[in-house]
């Protein structure tokens, strides 16, 4: 019988690692026969199995030429004719019920915040998944230190890591989704900005505030209506709910984050 596609990549990657079928086999725990058969293109071997002779033979790049070599010899209808057509239509039936509940499921899963543990540590929002082991939140100098199952997210003067890797900066009130590894992909953070708007002030100050409804007037000073705050501007005098926050002139930013903390940045150079 003509060896098959797939069962001739196996042998070869399998007599470049100098081993032999009872060798693979027995790492693979499968029988020699069994081996036998998927390199001499008499069965088809299931996609786990294929996994398996991958991890035993651990050459990455052959694991995606096994995967292609499997699927164009699974459409190779010349040989097994009526076992593969059985395997095409179960697949085909599969994902047509997969992507009719796709939808559905993805949109109730976004909108399910059951599933997640939320943190708001250092005013960040950190969105954790339910039922992994090892949670844990502390700090230690000026760091925060969040334990998720096996990965240690880590935040320090905005920066984030996960497991010792920079991957983003956190803002107040960011949202940070943890997404746990799989055997595919690694655990990774998902990042959600805090959209903000920019107003030109009557002083020639420039205001960052929340993308929230924004009402202004002016009185005896500069009013502006973001949400639950009020900022004012009299005489370069800023004011947060009544409250003196100090002074900003021309090209200098007031900056008003969403838990209602003021912040101004001076300009380099004063007019």
């Amino acid at each position: 019988m003509e060896q098959s596609n797939l069962g001739k990549r196996i042998s070869e990657l399998r007599k470049a690692k100098g081993l032999t079928q009872e060798e693979l086999a027995e790492q693979c725990k499968i029988s020699t026969r069994t081996l036998q058969r998927i390199e001499s293109g008499v069965v088809t071997p299931r996609a786990y199995t294929v996994r398996v002779i991958y991890a035993a033979l651990k050459e990455d790049s052959s694991f995606k030429n096994l995967h292609f070599e499997y699927v164009k010899d699974l459409f190779n209808l010349k040989k097994n004719t009526m076992k593969k057509v059985s395997i095409l239509a179960v697949v085909v039936l599969a994902t047509g019920f997969g992507l009719f509940t796709l939808g559905p499921q993805s949109n109730a899963q976004a909108s399910n915040k059951n599933k997640y543990v939320e943190d708001n540590s250092r005013n960040i929002i950190w969105l954790l998944p339910k039922g992994l082991p090892g949670y844990g939140t502390y700090f230690k100098n000026d760091t925060l230190f969040l334990r998720v199952g096996k990965d240690l997210i880590k935040e320090s003067n905005r920066n984030v890591y996960l497991n010792d890797l920079f991957v983003g900066c956190a803002d107040e009130c960011d949202t940070v989704f943890f997404t746990k590894a799989t055997l595919f992909k690694k655990a990774k953070l998902v990042f959600k900005r805090v959209e903000y708007q920019e107003i030109q002030g009557y002083g020639g100050a420039i205001f960052i505030f929340p993308k929230y409804p924004l009402r202004m007037a002016n009185n005896d000073k500069m009013y502006y209506w973001i949400g639950n705050y009020e900022v004012a501007e009299k005489d370069n005098k800023i004011y947060l709910n009544g409250v003196y926050q100090g002074e900003a002139f021309a090209r200098d930013t007031i900056i008003l984050r969403p838990r209602g903390t003021l912040s101004i940045k001076t300009a380099n150079k004063r007019e």
